[in-house]
C-alpha cells in the first residue's frame, strides 16, 4: 500500500512540478523576480498537489474536514517547501540567471523535498484511512435499528 501511494504521491508531485516550473517560466519571461516569482508558482502548484492527492493518493484517509485538511496540507507542506526554495535559492545564486536555470533549480530543490513532503502528508494530513462512505453508512443503519 505504501509503495503504490508514493508512486502516486510522485505522479501527484510530477503535476504540482509541471505546473510550478509551467507557472515560474511564466512569469519569469514577462519579466518576474525568479524569487518572487517561485513563491507565487509554489502557491498554484501546493494547491493542485493538495486536490490530486487528497482524491486519488490518500483517497478514503479523511481524518478531519476539508478546510482543516487543507491548512494541515499546507502546514506539513510548508516544512517541504522550506527545504525546496533554500535547495532552489542556493542553485539559483550558482547559476547564471535566466529561465531556464531558475527552472533547473526548481528540480533541485523538488527532488530534495519529496520524502519529506510524502512523509508529513502522509503522517500529518491524510493518517490512517476512514471508513468508506458506504461502510459509515450501513453502520449508521445498523445503529437505528
Amino acid at each position: 500500500m505504501a509503495g503504490q501511494q508514493f508512486a502516486r504521491f510522485t505522479v501527484v508531485g510530477g503535476i504540482g512540478f509541471a505546473i510550478d516550473a509551467g507557472g515560474l517560466a511564466l512569469f519569469m519571461t514577462l519579466g518576474g523576480d525568479p524569487y518572487l516569482m517561485r513563491l507565487l508558482s509554489f502557491a498554484l502548484a501546493v494547491t493542485a498537489t493538495w486536490l490530486g492527492n487528497r482524491h486519488w493518493t490518500f483517497r478514503g484517509h479523511r481524518p478531519s474536514g476539508v478546510l482543516r485538511e487543507y491548512a494541515r496540507y499546507l502546514g506539513v507542506q510548508g516544512t517541504g517547501a522550506a527545504v525546496n526554495y533554500a535547495v532552489y535559492a542556493c542553485a539559483v545564486w550558482l547559476m547564471s540567471p535566466g529561465a531556464l536555470n531558475a527552472v533547473l533549480a526548481l528540480a533541485c530543490g523538488s527532488a530534495v523535498a519529496l520524502v519529506v513532503n510524502y512523509l508529513a502528508a502522509r503522517r500529518l494530513v491524510f493518517g490512517a484511512p476512514g471508513p468508506s462512505r458506504r461502510a459509515r453508512r450501513a453502520t449508521q443503519s445498523g445503529a437505528s435499528m
